[in-house]
């Protein structure tokens, strides 16, 4: 028999690796160890950067409507109904609020308490697949990677749907390598699927599904689906997934339409999202989101390529679990036609394992030397770190007419420079000093100081990013705006955006924000636009629900047209956000303006009462 692609011997096939896993003892050390550096990666700081544009500002605002309002099956956005994703995360959101009090720490809370189990998931199932110090490397693998890092730090939905996208493959893992429990590990397969479903939709039951079946469709084993529990199964997820989408159905008949039809197969099939990518989008966030380790894992992998055969073998049904797992999410998502770098986040948990098998268990390179994909990796980072440090001195040539100055507001751009020079001088130097490492290694192998140096990389450049990134935050924040309104004699005055809205206002001020607009596009809801056309007509007809209309507006439509807001603002004055490039046309629609503030991008101006009719016009 051929050895295993991973370098384990035998015993750690499927049928004995439970068996194994039972007789070692709790490593607690390993345990703690992890648990203190994936807490410190998701939660020091997480209240710190204000909640960003569009999707924090707009997630923290849904969850706090329905804690203001206390409903807890229609979300609503700026007192429009929000249905463009499921609730699991605002409920998580809003019960945060409701005990430790609104603040951007609260709103963050989920997705950090979602990636540190998520972690934990992953060093159990590393566990039982491999050894301990495979789930401890893994684990830390995980929690270091910029992806993961990222959005376990935003409100935002993926990282809770990649911890019950993960649990489902986990409870998969286990019955399928150990006959113990299988009843209860199919109720809860079925259960976390159900409740990624119940987070951002379809895709919460198509990835685990879509996963373990092209997992045994490559062992040539499809047939051993059957052996899953399906009635128990099924009634477990639609017992979980049905009481709310029954409910808001009967609320908003449109819904089943709009969840199946416009949020899911067109966005996957069109470019109705518009947020089409290359079909090598998802190789660039892997390199990116996975880095350093997705260098040293790409090297390990094309080292270990011609031997692709011996994954159907038994003793490497670990290795291609996992393979099948991540192969799906890159496929999957590479052919849709909308792409975010969010939806590659489910992948970072097999990819993690991957690299801590490869760490732990590697193969004795010929002649004693240490592993090409060591020593390649470190190489890698050295190139990367110089060509990093030199994108500042060549940017007018990378991004001519000043693309990407425009893109950011120009204290963070005078900070990028310098922050650029540090981080390519860090990978350098850690990238120096692992080649020294390896050059001076006596067992001519990876060893853990080589691994602390790589899973240094990230966090280390974290710090010096760190200042930049709570700049841009607060440019990109409504936080400082709010704080200014609400200190200001105008702050009882009704807020308008003219063809622009900032999604986190509404959350700062406590209150919702009208916006003039034809088309509604400008709240970054889809479920909203695809209503606009009915919201008008009842607008029209006299028949707008009160909530659309409400007090903070002085009774006026949360959203209008151009032409009627102009008619009906007379009698009051109104702030109006405006983006810079479109005062020349407000200030060709209104009598008066007078500035009050400006931001970055934008500015906000007060319109008077109008004058009567025989007040001269001014300007």
């Amino acid at each position: 028999m051929a050895e295993p692609l991973s370098g384990e011997t035998s015993s750690n096939s499927i049928s004995t690796g439970p068996a194994i896993a039972t007789r070692r003892g709790f490593p607690a050390l390993h345990f703690f160890l992890l648990l203190v550096v994936a807490a410190c990666m998701f939660f020091v700081g997480i209240g710190r950067l204000s909640l960003i544009e569009p999707d924090e500002g707009r997630n923290a605002e849904v969850a706090r409507e329905m804690l203001a309002k206390s409903d807890w099956i229609t979300p609503h956005f700026n007192d429009f109904s929000y249905l463009d994703k499921p609730p699991v995360f605002f409920w998580a959101v809003a019960a945060t609020f409701k005990v430790a009090g609104l603040s951007e720490a609260s709103a963050r809370f989920p997705s950090a308490l979602a990636a540190l189990l998520t972690v934990l998931l992953a060093w159990l199932l590393a566990r039982r697949m491999f050894d301990d110090s495979t789930a401890l490397y893994g684990g830390i693998v995980l929690a270091t990677s910029p992806l993961v890092v990222v959005f376990a730090r935003e409100v935002i939905f993926d990282m809770t749907l990649t911890f019950f996208v993960t649990g489902a493959m986990v409870c998969y893992w286990l019955r399928e390598s150990s006959p113990e429990h299988r009843k209860l590990l199919d109720v809860l397969f079925f259960a976390a699927m159900g409740l990624a479903t119940l987070t951002k939709g379809p895709v919460g039951f198509l990835l685990p599904l879509l996963s373990i079946g092209a997992y045994q469709a490559l062992r040539r084993r499809f047939a051993r689906l059957k052996d899953l529990n399906w009635l128990l199964g099924l009634a477990t997820f639609f017992a979980i997934t049905l009481p709310w989408f029954i409910a808001v159905s009967v609320r908003h008949p449109d819904f089943p339409e709009y969840a199946f039809w416009t949020e899911s197969l067109q966005r996957f099939a069109t470019g109705h999202s518009h947020r089409a990518g290359p079909i090598y989008y998802y190789l660039i966030i892997y390199l990116a989101g996975f880095l350093p380790w997705s260098f040293f894992l790409l090297y390990a992998g094309l080292h270990r390529a011609k031997r692709w055969k011996e994954l159907r073998q038994e003793e490497n049904s670990s290795i291609l679990f996992l393979l099948s797992w991540v192969g799906v999410i890159f496929v999957f998502f590479s052919i849709s036609q909308s792409k975010l770098p969010g939806y590659f986040l489910p992948a970072m948990v097999p990819l993690g394992i991957l690299m801590g098998k490869v760490w732990t268990g590697p193969e004795p390179a010929p002649n004693g030397r240490v592993p090409d994909w060591l020593t390649g990796g470190f190489a890698t980072l050295i190139a990367l770190g110089i060509i990093i440090a030199a994108i500042p001195h060549f940017q007018h040539y990378l991004f001519p007419h000043g693309r990407l100055q425009k893109k950011m507001p120009h204290d963070v751009f005078a900070l990028l420079g310098p922050t650029m020079l540090y981080t390519g001088v860090i990978l350098a130097a850690l990238g120096i000093l692992g080649r020294n490492l390896c050059s001076r290694a006596r067992q001519k192998g990876p060893t853990v100081i080589m691994f602390a140096v790589v899973a240094c990389c990230f966090p280390v450049m974290l710090i010096r990013w760190f200042h930049p990134l709570e700049m841009f935050a607060a440019a990109k924040s409504s936080r400082s705006l709010a704080e200014t309104i609400l200190d200001s004699p105008q702050k009882d005055l009704p807020v308008y955006g003219y063809y622009y809205f900032r999604t986190g206002l509404p959350f700062y001020l406590r209150r919702p924000v009208g916006l003039i607009s034809s088309t509604a596009d400008e709240l970054t809801s889809n479920y909203v636009v695809t209503q606009w056309q009915r919201i008008r007509r009842e607008n029209k007809a006299g028949q707008l629900p009160q909530r659309l209309a409400p007090p903070a507006t002085d009774g006026m439509p949360l959203v209008m047209d151009e032409s009627e807001w102009l008619q009906k603002r007379r009698s009051r004055p109104v702030l109006v956000l405006v983006r810079n490039d479109r005062v020349a046309q407000l200030d060709n629609a209104v009598r008066t303006m007078i500035p009050m503030w400006t931001g970055w991008q934008y500015s906000v101006w007060e319109i008077p009462a109008e004058p009567g009719p025989d007040s001269p016009p001014e300007k």
